[in-house]
């Protein structure tokens, strides 16, 4: 299962490279619109122009953009004056470590590509201005052969440690194994111990009771291993809990409409909550399939809730909303599937007693 579900979600991931979003900032009206011009026509990937730092700052918080390019104001008088100026990369740190990687690679390609051309315009000056080859003109050709782009790459939203990077994957993979065994626990107890609506209520108060514990005990771990958290305490709190009773509720709704057979269900959800959360190959060089599968699992939300709590960002109150209405359906659809099953047993029951 985990096989096929791997290999079709992982197919053509390289070939959706150019899927990846990046933002230019151009504060340059000379040389950088030219070379903002040409980064936005030519840049294998969605490229979109941005009015300041700031705005895009908080559309990539959003998660809008992976990458955001700034052309400084002093890009054409740097190069006048000295030959040689600077590009700022300001890349997401609370993305996929593939994601990061490529933004890293990519700016590092475009850097060069920016000094090829920055070189061509040098050579272009020279053409147009020198009447003669003088000494002081010999020192001038010399610097076109010279790198003149230097680049910075700010790391927003950053993060102490390479391990951070394996918490969101580490604490979705665990709470929904978690949360899998012990539905399938309660489902073998509740199958010897007969009691109807109260028995489901019961199950209920035992999975709330567990999630706010085990997200103290979350809690706890992140703070023993030093993770800096960058949510308050009591918000990480509450979004551990929901998340743990989201995986409970969707493991428990699969074995409640299928029985014993929802097992397997819950193996191939697995599976698909992997692929599809983000946390090992970013969700925009998913296919279609799978970026929609994975707005309608709870391990998507998260892991973007993670990636909040562990490198900053926007807020933890979108993700929980999502994960509040996976808890509605998946709970809606258990209640449903009862009371069916309640009204097929009555039936039989009649039937029975009139025969």
């Amino acid at each position: 299962m985990f096989f096929c579900v791997w290999l079709t979600a992982y197919d053509g991931v390289n070939e959706r490279a150019d899927q990846m979003r990046i933002a230019i900032v151009n504060e340059d009206v000379n040389i950088g619109s030219k070379i903002a011009e040409g980064l936005q026509r030519n840049l294998p990937f969605q490229v979109k122009a941005e009015r300041s730092v700031e705005k895009a700052n908080k559309e990539m918080n959003d998660h809008v953009y992976d990458m955001i390019i700034e052309i400084p104001a002093s890009f054409s008088k740097d190069i006048n004056e000295t030959g040689k100026s600077n590009l700022n990369f300001h890349i997401n740190q609370a993305n996929a470590m593939m994601a990061k990687q490529m933004m890293e690679g990519a700016a590092k390609q475009i850097r060069d590509n920016v000094n090829k051309e920055i070189a061509s315009y040098k050579k272009q000056a020279i053409v147009g201005k020198l009447q003669a080859v003088g000494p002081e003109n010999v020192e001038v050709i010399k610097g076109v052969t010279e790198d003149s782009i230097g680049f910075t790459v700010h790391k927003v939203n950053d993060a102490k440690g390479f391990s951070v990077n394996m918490v969101p994957l580490m604490i979705v993979l665990a709470s929904f194994v978690g949360a899998m065994i012990m539905s399938m626990e309660l489902s073998k107890v509740a199958k010897e111990v007969k009691g109807g609506w109260i028995n489901f209520l019961s199950r209920q108060i035992i999975n709330g009771t567990v999630s706010i514990l085990l997200a103290c005990i979350t809690i706890g771990l992140m703070k023993g291993f030093q993770i800096e958290m960058h949510e308050t305490v009591g918000s990480i709190w509450v979004f551990q809990a929901i998340v743990f009773f989201a995986f409970l509720s969707l493991t428990q709704m699969f074995l409640t409409v299928f029985g014993n057979a929802g097992m397997i269900f819950n193996i191939i959800s697995l599976s698909l909550q992997l692929v599809s959360s983000g946390v090992i190959v970013p969700h925009e060089m998913l296919s279609k399939t799978y970026q929609t599968i994975g707005g309608l699992f709870p391990a998507t939300y998260a892991a973007n809730g993670y990636y909040t709590i562990i490198f900053g960002g926007v807020n933890l109150e979108r993700n929980i909303i999502s994960l509040l209405v996976i808890v509605l359906v998946t709970q809606s659809v258990a209640v449903m599937t009862l009371a069916i099953k309640g009204m097929v047993k009555g039936r039989r029951s009649s039937v029975v007693k009139e025969a």
